[in-house]
């Protein structure tokens, strides 16, 4: 005799267009969050700057695009508007996985992703060695110091540079591209391209920043995130029949935001370490991911672990190398 307990109801089977209707209310409700936020946080900024100009005084509304918050404020009203746009515009041929994309997920590897976790760690390490000796001098010990580079020849700059950052809300957000990009790095192809991408990346937005930009101070690991972003956008493109449907659209769409979010704010971003890293990851995508469907995008030889773990080495050793500078340990 089987036992029922009256008390316990079965999930209601949701059909596809109730299915749709659901996902569309809920990126509705994100939406329109995203948008309130956003327009106080700019309408703060806007406010403040009335009324001292009703005061008499003569603000610069330049100033506007000098400040983070404003900025932040702006691309998330933006973000809210593009979310009502998508909720309207969304099919249900958007969310049905084709049946590559499902055997592909049900073969992914689901290792927690201890090389990411390990990136992270190590630029937090870095950070709070930062606050210990000031953030401005430590960008002067141990920043992509142009001048120093050019007259001094401290070429190591190159990778101190990325291991520094230049507020605690620049290694948050940083912190959080690396844990979300790195993780799906790790999940869809191989860990060792995690680290080859980054570091190449991390060399490459250096050096376009330089040849671009020959004066100023660089921090942050931005070239590097950025140069993730290029290997997974090349990575969609090739294996789009093997991941979620609006998986390309996305990415697409966060990399616009970025570059647009660069433009505006380009006193305070270095848009060239940001295009030379996404250059870096995209050509080493092409290179490495495999066009043929059949073939396994996770396996990797012996030469690529060989070179990931040498990656691995070189920036741990560049954290190491810039704590000990911070702590004026080496001169």
């Amino acid at each position: 005799m089987q036992y029922v307990n009256d008390n316990e109801t079965p999930e209601r089977q949701l059909t596809p267009e109730e299915y749709l209707g659901e996902r569309k209310n809920a990126i509705r409700k994100r939406a329109f969050w995203a948008v309130g936020i956003g327009a106080l946080v700019v309408g703060a900024h806007l406010g403040w700057l009335v009324l001292f100009s009703l005061a008499g005084w003569h603000p610069d509304f330049s100033i506007l695009f000098r400040s983070v918050a404003f900025i932040l404020g702006l691309f998330v009203f933006a973000g809210g508007v593009w979310g009502i746009y998508h909720a309207r515009s969304l099919k249900i041929e958007d969310l049905i996985a084709s049946p590559e994309a499902i055997e592909f997920a049900r073969q992914t590897e689901a290792a927690p992703p201890y090389f990411t976790y390990l990136l992270v760690g190590l630029i937090v390490a870095v950070m709070l060695c930062q606050l210990s000796v000031g953030l401005d001098e430590s960008r002067e010990i141990a920043g992509l110091q142009k001048s120093d580079f050019w007259v001094r020849g401290e070429y190591w700059r190159i990778l101190t540079g990325a291991a520094l950052h230049g507020s605690i809300l620049h290694i948050f957000f940083n912190g959080q591209a690396l844990l979300g990009l790195g993780g799906l790095i790790e999940h869809l192809s191989n860990r060792a391209h995690l680290l080859i991408v980054f570091v190449l990346a991390i060399v490459g937005g250096s050096l376009c920043s330089l040849y671009f930009l020959p004066e100023g101070n660089s921090v942050g690991a931005s070239g590097g995130v950025m140069g993730l972003f290029g290997y997974l956008a090349v990575y969609a493109f090739r294996r789009k029949r093997q991941l979620p449907p609006d998986f390309l659209k996305s990415l697409l769409i966060n990399i616009g935001f970025i570059a647009a979010f660069g433009l505006i704010a380009y006193q305070i971003i270095d848009n060239f370490a940001h295009l030379g890293g996404f250059a870096a990851g995209a050509i080493y995508g092409l290179i490495q991911i495999p066009r043929d469907l059949q073939k396994n995008p996770r396996t990797v030889g012996a030469v690529t672990e060989l070179f990931s773990y040498a990656a691995l080495l070189i920036f741990v050793f560049t954290c190491i190398f810039s704590i000990l500078l911070l702590l004026k340990v080496v001169q």
